[in-house]
């Protein structure tokens, strides 16, 4: 097998004034110093008084009515049927895959019964997407919850079949199991879907 390599992404703008954070293909967050040295982000510390920060929290939307719920049982989504259309046609690994109207995005749902350690979760996800391409890299990872689930917001972007892909996944995983719900379009139609990805993917909730 070849060795994952650790790729960093310097920013080449000679303009730039400010610490930049980027992140490795790991995750790990970089501070790229504009004297063009860098360090690793030092770890947030965490009051032990005090439950952990599970960061921005995600809510379900009362304009999403329409219900899939999951063959385990686990859980179910909720979706607005005038933007998305849930696809009947079944996938290897997804249990559930929608398109919106404009068919310019996808969202699917993986569900795994394993606990997978929430820090390796993204690592995880970006070791299976290297096989497709080997470049690809994860842009932010951000704390949050989806309607009381935590977990992480994962950004990343990948190349198939030669065409550039930015994928924005919710990954949690628990006593209930892992979850990876990934929505994904080309990378010039990302910023416009991204409201709508967040917002299809605020219609998970355990059941």
């Amino acid at each position: 097998m070849k060795k994952i390599k650790l790729l960093i992404l310097f920013c080449a703008a000679t303009a730039t004034f400010a610490d930049e954070v980027v992140y490795t293909k790991t995750g790990k967050k970089i501070v790229l110093k504009e004297n063009f040295t860098w360090q690793y982000a030092p770890e947030p510390k965490k009051d032990s008084a005090k439950k952990s920060d599970i960061g921005r929290s995600i809510l379900k939307g009362t304009d999403q009515t329409s219900l899939i719920k999951s063959k385990s049982g686990i859980y179910s989504v909720y979706y607005n049927s005038t933007l998305w259309t849930s696809v009947t046609e079944s996938h290897e690994f997804a249990e559930f895959h929608f398109i919106n109207q404009a068919r310019t995005g996808n969202a699917m749902v993986i569900y795994e019964g394993l606990e997978i350690p929430l820090e390796s979760f993204p690592e995880l996800v970006l070791l299976n997407v290297v096989k497709t391409d080997p470049d690809a890299r994860i842009i932010n990872i951000e704390d949050c919850s989806v309607n009381g689930v935590a977990g992480k917001i994962v950004t990343y972007t990948a190349q198939i079949k030669g065409l550039r892909f930015i994928f924005y996944s919710f990954l949690a995983s628990g006593n209930f199991g892992s979850v990876q719900f990934s929505t994904f379009t080309l990378e010039s139609q990302f910023e416009k879907e991204k409201a709508n990805f967040e917002k299809v993917i605020s219609g998970f909730v355990l059941n």
